[in-house]
């Protein structure tokens, strides 16, 4: 696989896409992750870095080497980066739900919050929203829904996890970034595969065999155990509708 190739064709059809929408600009919600950062190179790449906006949007509990990674990303691509603090918006929400909001809730707030920053933001700079879902986590239902899976044009639908580190290596891209592991940051400690319970190895693997292979459950069971692909199944099934409205 030819991950260079894969980078100017996304740069290519998002500029396609953009091109169509009639905006002047472009809005991006910088995580300080992979996902983010390869969006945000890829839309510089397209239409310039001064075309492009980025907005980091922290809650009080956020990380600072997200933010220090954010800032790495500007400087490697010379987009423009502000900070939307969301703390007092999400608060205003979490407070509603009383003393036992659950750590997830607390998450999709957040996620929403940023989603309205990233419209308005939109709405005032004549620009579109960039989304940065990848394909593992739209399968999976791993994202919330009118949040991160929010945007006007998704440049990364079509590419596995580990597609986004390949590309995102052949992108030069920086360092840190690339050794993280994967966390929406939505609490402290919380990273994608403990909240999944699976690794984005085993997860690609399994929905590669099932999309591109056409293995049927047997088949899968052969290669992986029962537990996982049963898991990785009912998950898909059970959030099909989050794609399909």
């Amino acid at each position: 696989m030819n991950y260079s190739d894969i980078f100017n064709n996304l740069t290519l059809s998002f500029k396609n896409a953009f091109n169509m929408t009639g905006a002047e600009n472009a809005v991006i919600g910088i995580s300080g992750g992979i996902d983010s950062a390869l969006a945000c190179a890829a839309a510089c790449n397209a239409l310039g870095e001064k075309k492009v906006k980025g907005f980091f949007m922290p809650y009080k509990t956020s990380s600072e080497h997200s933010y220090l990674d954010a800032v790495k990303l500007s400087e490697k691509y010379g987009f423009k980066l502000e900070v939307a603090d969301i703390s007092a918006a999400a608060d205003a929400f979490i407070n509603m739900g009383g003393g036992n909001i659950t750590p997830l809730r607390k998450g999709n707030i957040m996620a929403r919050c940023r989603m309205v920053v990233l419209f308005d933001k939109a709405a005032e700079h004549n620009a579109v929203v960039i989304g940065t879902s990848n394909r593992t986590e739209l399968l999976l239902g791993y994202g919330t829904w009118y949040g991160d899976t929010a945007s006007s044009i998704n440049l990364l639908g079509e590419l596995y996890k580990r597609e986004v580190y390949g590309v995102s290596e052949a992108a030069c891209m920086v360092e840190s970034i690339m050794k993280k592991a994967p966390t929406a940051d939505l609490w402290p400690g919380q990273t994608d595969e403990a909240e999944l319970g699976l690794t984005y190895e085993l997860l690609d693997n399994v929905l590669y065999d099932i999309e591109q292979q056409h293995l049927n459950r047997n088949e899968l069971y052969e290669k992986y155990d029962k537990e996982s692909v049963d898991k990785i199944i009912k998950r898909v099934i059970s959030n099909s509708f989050k794609r399909h409205t």
